[in-house]
């Protein structure tokens, strides 16, 4: 462009000397006289305005096609949809469940719940920090960090220790206080370990009822504070109790 436009003033210079002849050139050149009077300084001027016309067009349309590309980038930063980034979230060590809100262009809001450990289950040389839905929170966990937690034994015992925990929560939920262990027997029933070690046997169904029974039997009869090893609530509607030395006591529940 600046070569061009040198080459128009050179042109119209050369136009004005011989419009005046060699005998009017006057002894200085006033350009600003010659852009505004001579046919040569008007062309060179529009010249002039239509180039930077040009390029001010030209850089708006750069403008426009660097924004489009922005939104282009801003959009492929979603890599994946809210519920997919949700699920990732909740497969997380201590995550129990995520929110996931998108707020347009770009911004991300994450609220989570944390998961609260409960118990630890063991499996084979395996220990699992697991929560009261029996969800595995993390693997061989510091045992000296969780002592007062209950332990969970037995195949499968954290798939079903969350019915466990409801139907002691609405049953007998102050006897939580007191359990250390629980075993998940056979696949189909519950041993409740109690601190002063003693073994309560649950049935494989109508434990709530069997549990309702024995808060009752304890508030009457404060059996966790004799000497008893094991009651034996396997048969509905009774419960055996057994004290050392193998002597065993029958009675029924429903009389209680």
């Amino acid at each position: 462009m600046k070569k061009q436009i040198n080459r128009i003033l050179f042109i119209f210079i050369l136009t004005f000397y011989s419009s005046y002849g060699y005998s009017e050139i006057p002894h200085f050149l006033d350009f600003k006289y010659i852009l505004n009077e001579s046919k040569a300084g008007k062309k060179a001027q529009d010249f002039l305005k239509s180039s930077l016309d040009k390029g001010i067009k030209d850089l708006k349309n750069v403008e426009n096609k660097l924004q489009e590309e922005e939104k282009k980038i801003i959009q492929q930063k979603k890599i994946l949809k809210p519920e997919e980034y949700k699920s990732k979230v909740e497969q997380l060590d201590w995550i129990k469940r995520a929110s996931i809100k998108r707020k347009f262009p770009d911004t991300i809001y994450v609220s989570i719940i944390e998961n609260l450990p409960f118990a630890i289950f063991i499996e084979g040389i395996n220990q699992y920090l697991i929560d009261d839905d029996g969800e595995i929170i993390s693997k061989n966990p510091d045992n000296s960090k969780y002592l007062e937690l209950v332990r969970v034994t037995g195949s499968n015992g954290n798939l079903n220790f969350s019915d466990l925990i409801r139907e002691i929560n609405t049953s007998y939920p102050k006897i939580l206080n007191r359990i250390i262990e629980v075993e998940f027997i056979e696949n189909r029933r519950w041993n409740l370990i109690l601190k002063q070690n003693i073994k309560i046997k649950l049935p494989e169904k109508n434990s709530s009822y069997q549990l309702i029974k024995l808060k009752q039997l304890q508030e009457e009869q404060k059996l966790f504070n004799t000497n008893i090893i094991e009651i034996d609530l396997r048969e509905i509607g009774r419960a055996t109790i057994k004290v050392p030395g193998g002597e065993e006591l029958k009675t029924g529940l429903d009389e209680v």
